[in-house]
């Protein structure tokens, strides 16, 4: 007869805190290795159960589980070491695991939902005794087992009891311990969804290759978290004290440049040579704020976030004139289907920003009028409905549903970030000519790439590219503004007249 079912029905019993019917069966690894399956098999379902609609396999969910199974059997050999009955150890393990299943699938998992409940409505003592009693079970289960395998006073089976679950229950209060399918959050829905995007295209030419070591690219020291966070008001307020005021006689620019994933440097290069870009070409500098998430620059640069984002245009606002100055602000991220762009600095819980955030932080007191908005991520056209008007410029680097490419550890910079802003504003100052310029650009490379085209998008009007004409004629000639990584910047010159 097959012991598969027999085992599981014995395990069940386990669960519930009787002893097997039968004894433990002579067998080798299949019966134990078939359990296995069988676990992984009930531990994706009930996280598939939880996780909802979205979410996502976490490969380190089946380590989880193959080391519960590793531990149950450790504990399972100790149980039948102190009974002296050796040969049944594949036997007892298995038995045991069967138990570990059942009590998964008919302890844990309802009395977690349970546990859940409860905190959510506001009765946190009555959760955390649930948890207790979810956590003692298996315990109980443990000394059924160990009753059922071997004889003793009390005093000896208790200790075994206790010795099994500092095996395989207590070792998982220090390992860390999840799910093989765990829900989408924002952040890795976002990420997930660029994972497959050819984000580990690098830019097409030598100017935005990789480095050839690792010297001239950020690292990522450890920060605070806590520290960090309490200090990002007086670094926004210290940021926006070193911002020129305006000046009468012509209208001027200010810049805001947001960079919203630490996990790659490619945006944090972008924001840098962009504020590099527009001081020292487009008669910025001073009026150039950087918002970044990096965690090389976490005590210098005020975080990419929503709150910071929205604070420092209610404070630029106050500083311009907002009837007449332009404000062109500048993200770069990556970007989710579903049109949302990632805000991460890990560990720390930061929100993405969707369309209507950033309509909500651009809607200021005082109202600022003239505006050109640059969204430089995946999906990013689905921003654009939610920002424009007749007074507002917006580009995105793709299309509602297409994904841009050129992100990455291997990639200094976009590809669209790298034709807009490395090549075509130094070729001109017009944006909208700019705009032109790059999309022919990104066209051209991701055709040699055989890469799906992202299309990118621009929503403008008569009165808004008037008025950047008018501020265009009062540019005077710079010089360009080569490109280099965020690290290497210093070492970046001016070199070529502008055409």
């Amino acid at each position: 007869m097959n012991p598969l079912v027999p085992t599981l029905l014995d395990g069940l019993r386990l669960a519930l805190l009787r002893s097997p019917r039968r004894s433990a069966p002579i067998c080798g690894a299949g019966l134990f290795i078939a359990l296995v399956a069988i676990y992984l098999a009930v531990s994706f379902g009930m996280a598939r159960f939880d996780a909802g609609t979205a979410w996502r396999f976490a490969p380190t969910g089946v380590s989880t589980v193959l080391a519960d199974a590793l531990l149950t059997l450790v504990a399972a050999w100790l149980v039948c070491a102190f009974a002296r009955r050796d040969g049944i150890v594949w036997g007892a393990a298995a038995t045991l695991l069967g138990a570990t299943i059942a009590t998964a699938l008919v302890i844990h998992w309802p009395l977690a939902w349970v546990t859940g409940a409860l905190a959510d409505h506001g009765h946190p003592f009555i959760a955390l005794l649930i948890a207790f009693v979810s956590q003692l079970w298996w315990f109980l289960v443990l000394l059924v087992f160990v009753h059922w395998l071997a004889a003793g006073s009390f005093a000896r089976i208790l200790g075994v009891a206790v010795l099994a679950y500092l095996v395989s229950a207590a070792v998982w209060w220090w390992l860390p311990a999840t799910a093989p399918i765990e829900a989408r959050t924002a952040a890795n829905e976002i990420v997930a969804a660029n994972d497959n995007d050819g984000d580990d295209n690098s830019a097409p030419d030598d100017a935005t290759a990789a480095p050839a070591d690792d010297e001239s690219r950020t690292s990522a020291p450890s920060f605070d978290a806590e520290e960090v966070m309490f200090n990002q008001p007086a670094l926004l307020d210290a940021a926006l004290a070193k911002l020129k005021p305006t000046q009468s006689g012509h209208p001027h620019l200010y810049v805001v440049a947001f960079a919203g994933d630490a996990g790659e440097d490619v945006f944090r290069n972008e924001a840098e040579y962009a504020e590099r870009l527009f001081a020292q070409r487009f008669d910025a500098d001073g009026r150039v704020l950087v918002l970044q998430n990096n965690a090389a620059t976490v005590a210098t640069r005020p975080l990419a976030t929503w709150t910071n984002l929205h604070h420092a245009l209610e404070a630029i606002a106050k500083k311009m004139d907002p009837a007449e100055d332009i404000l062109l602000v500048y993200l770069t991220t990556h970007g989710s289907e579903d049109h949302q762009l990632l805000v991460d600095l890990d560990p720390l819980p930061l929100d993405q920003i969707e369309p209507e955030d950033l309509a909500d932080a651009l809607k200021t007191a005082p109202a600022i009028r003239w505006k050109v908005v640059v969204v430089n991520a995946c999906y990013s056209g689905g921003f654009i409905d939610a920002v424009r008007d007749d007074s507002t410029m917006v580009i995105a680097s793709a299309r509602s549903d297409r994904t841009s490419f050129g992100c990455g550890a291997d990639s200094d910079i976009t590809y669209f970030g790298k034709a807009f802003l490395a090549e075509a504003l130094n070729r001109t100052t017009s944006l909208r000519e700019a705009f032109d310029l790059a999309t022919r650009s990104v066209a051209d490379w991701e055709a040699a790439d055989k890469e799906e085209h992202s299309e990118p998008q621009i929503a403008t009007s008569r009165s808004i590219e008037a008025k950047l004409e008018r501020w265009q004629r009062g540019l005077a000639p710079a010089p360009s503004v080569p490109f280099a990584p965020a690290a290497a910047a210093e070492q970046a010159t001016p070199t070529t007249p502008a055409d």
